[in-house]
């Protein structure tokens, strides 16, 4: 089951042409990042409840049509391990519109910034998720 995170743009999301700034789209898709994590009960695996920080290594976002003031958005997410490396893939819908997507890849460090396994809560978890190989549409 792909994990979907509901909120609605707001007005400080906009730009002066009345559409979301693009850098607000990485937002979003944090915001579903630490919600499904939360969905998950790994709220406890992360800072600042925990050693272990999620990093990121590397993100982009593909603008496909633009999101406007008040648009109700939902944003679904997919997310697995590669290695030491845990990679998120997003899409962004109104309704059933796809207007963007995007993909975070992180990295976990511990309390000196220096690369460490997950904590294993989060390993247990990624074992479960459920990964599209074709999900994005321009990698």
């Amino acid at each position: 089951m792909i994990f979907s995170y509901e909120r609605r743009v707001s007005f400080s999301d906009t730009d002066a042409l009345g559409v979301v700034h693009h850098a607000n789209y990485l937002r979003y898709c944090e915001e579903a990042r630490v919600a499904w994590m939360r969905q998950n009960n790994l709220s406890e695996a992360h800072y600042p409840k925990n050693n272990k920080v999620l990093a990121v290594l590397h993100y982009q976002v593909w603008h496909l049509k633009p999101a406007r003031f008040d648009d109700a958005l939902t944003v679904r997410l997919q997310v697995r391990q590669e290695g030491v490396k845990i990679r998120f893939q997003y899409s962004m819908l109104k309704d059933d519109e796809l207007l963007a997507q995007g993909e975070t890849l992180h990295i976990a460090l511990d309390s000196e910034l220096k690369p460490s396994r997950p904590d294993p809560r989060m390993l247990k978890q990624l074992e479960k998720e459920a990964w599209t190989e074709t999900w994005l549409l321009n990698s």
